[in-house]
């Protein structure tokens, strides 16, 4: 069975509204001035130049650390460098959160825009931020895309260091922070959890992220490889025995799209399993 390699990179979609405009504490620095430096950064992270991205942000949030749309940009240029323990670092300040106290409550625990092959979802979203418009917050003004990134953010990084409960926390506090953006969550979810391999989270996401958006192809796809790992073998017949819901997802995912990127995959999966293929839409 063909197993697909997506990029690691998931640069979130903030949204398409523009920030709130708050006034900036006396004796700061002109906001326009703080606005371009954020646009640049923006351009440097859209441009995979996730080093000046950085470098420029870590200036700001340096300067004046209770701005909190600086700590955003910051993290996701760190989460593109994959510096995941500095990136968490940026998401909790920039949620208000104090990251010294959350460590230290679970310091006794055990952890370890597209669907197309070879790109992740997560990371065609990058450019959909409004950063024309866009305008600095104070620590008083997190607004709901402000949350939902973060949070989804947060949610990549206990992904990528497998603290599966951590993730999944995190990607329910974005979906119910910023539900505009709670279809696009979900589905990075589901990516990232294929991604590192891991099934069970995998189809828990899919079959979220199916109920809020269930006209994504893609969806379904991910859904069937997360069940076909629970496959045997029919000693009679020498066919694949699917579990239940697994031949289904597959079939909804060819008569979605019977041509797309996965379809070679999804019908040699029926095929072994000796299922016959449901005519797809015209």
């Amino acid at each position: 069975m063909r197993i697909l390699v997506l990029s690691s990179a998931m640069l979130l979609c903030i949204g398409s509204s523009a920030w709130t405009q708050e006034p900036l504490p006396a004796g700061k620095k002109d906001s326009g001035s703080l606005n371009a430096q954020i646009v640049a950064a923006r351009k440097a992270t859209a441009e995979k130049r996730f080093a000046d991205s950085e470098a420029m942000m870590s200036k700001v949030t340096t300067e004046d650390p209770k701005l909190v749309l600086p700590w955003v940009e910051l993290a996701l240029a760190q989460l593109g460098l994959k510096k995941y323990p500095e990136a968490e670092n940026s998401f909790k300040m920039a949620l208000g959160l104090d990251p010294k106290s959350i460590q230290r409550e679970h310091q006794d625990d055990f952890y370890k825009n597209d669907d197309k092959p070879g790109t992740a979802g997560p990371t065609a979203t990058r450019n959909s931020r409004n950063a024309v418009d866009s305008v600095i917050n104070n620590a008083q003004s997190r607004t709901p895309e402000i949350k939902g990134v973060s949070w989804a953010g947060l949610g990549e990084i206990y992904i990528h260091d497998g603290k599966v409960k951590e993730a999944e926390e995190a990607f329910n506090n974005a979906a119910a922070a910023f539900p505009q953006q709670a279809a696009l969550y979900r589905r990075n979810e589901t990516i990232l959890f294929f991604q590192v391999g891991n099934s069970e989270a995998q189809l828990a996401a899919a079959e979220n992220a199916i109920a809020l958006d269930p006209t994504r192809a893609a969806l379904y796809y991910f859904k069937g490889q997360a069940l076909v790992s629970k496959a045997t073998i029919d000693p009679t017949t020498q066919k694949m025995a699917l579990p239940p819901g697994c031949a289904e997802a597959y079939q909804k995912y060819l008569e979605l799209e019977p041509n797309g990127p996965y379809s070679a995959d999804a019908k040699g999966v029926l095929a072994g399993a000796g299922i016959p293929l449901k005519a797809g839409k015209k």
